[in-house]
């Protein structure tokens, strides 16, 4: 069964949640959040194997949020729509406030892919995040680009080249075109990417007001399965395991390794988008599956 909710966040924006539930009774409850540039049909595709379903399958009852600004969480930014990186990380609690409403009695727990991922983390870095943390969480593809977890000697200076090219971009026509320029499927606002703007010219993970989320990391008491991908260009495993380090509960999934080898059968390691479009990815989704339930079922 699936079914739409409608929420407001803190500031009166509204979003869009889907819910689906499995045939037989959840045993858990999951808020699955999507990258940047793109919205919660990357994790979900009627008449093909995708993420939401096969953890729904596995009996997680699944909740997909377009992020403010994205899909049916509008508006988005070429009609007005405008928001900050901290912003997301505020609505996190919004969306376990709905799915603890909706199921009351059973665990839930977040799953993030690249930009949920980290924004989802940042936020249980927080006085409030701390308190209502999720009883686990799935970082998958996901970092946040800071000079001092990149030792390749090249990557940084194109990282940052890129970073205020994308600033430039958003400055010059109010918005990042991600549909027009063919690199997405939602368009980005100006000061979300003025935030990452802030943050890499700081060489800092912090929030507006300076709060530095990083450093709350090591406080954060909720296990963290964090899968990367030897095909991840963006995201890629020697950045995300020493940005992730300070985590005390992490466990981590690393695609293209020969202990995980079953989960890529014959084939590369997924890239960035393909670990959660391509059905390919499949195994990879199981084995979260399998991960949630070892950590929300006694």
């Amino acid at each position: 069964m699936i079914a739409e909710h409608r929420i407001r966040a803190s500031d009166g924006w509204r979003l869009s949640v889907l819910d689906l539930q499995p045939a037989a009774p959840a045993w858990g409850v999951v808020v699955a959040g999507h990258a940047m540039m793109v919205d919660r049909r990357t994790f979900h595709r009627d008449g093909r194997p995708c993420l939401a379903r096969t953890l729904c399958d596995a009996g997680l009852r699944v909740l997909l949020p377009d992020l403010r600004g994205h899909g049916a969480s509008g508006p988005g930014p070429a009609n007005g729509g405008d928001w900050s990186y901290d912003q997301l990380v505020e609505d996190t609690a919004v969306y376990l406030e709905l799915a603890r409403r909706l199921a009351p009695g059973l665990p839930v727990a977040t799953l993030g892919h690249s930009l949920f991922g980290h924004s989802t983390l940042a936020w249980m870095t927080t006085a409030v995040g701390r308190e209502l943390a999720p009883a686990a969480h799935v970082a998958l593809c996901s970092d946040f680009w800071l000079r001092a977890t990149e030792d390749r000697r090249l990557a940084w200076p194109l990282k940052a080249g890129l970073t205020r090219l994308m600033v430039g971009l958003t400055a010059a026509l109010g918005h990042l075109p991600a549909r027009r320029l063919g690199v997405g499927s939602a368009d980005e606002a100006y000061t979300y990417f003025d935030d990452f703007r802030r943050c890499v010219a700081a060489d800092a993970w912090r929030a507006r007001d300076g709060r530095d989320y990083r450093a709350g990391l090591a406080a954060v008491d909720t296990p963290v399965l964090l899968v990367v991908s030897d095909g991840d260009r963006l995201a890629p495993p020697r950045t995300a395991l020493r940005f992730w380090s300070p985590l005390p509960r992490l466990t981590t999934i690393r695609l293209g390794a020969r202990e995980f080898a079953d989960l890529t059968p014959d084939r590369p390691a997924p890239g960035h988008m393909a670990a959660v479009t391509d059905p390919a990815s499949e195994p990879v989704w199981r084995a979260i599956a399998t991960w949630l339930k070892g950590q929300l079922v006694a």
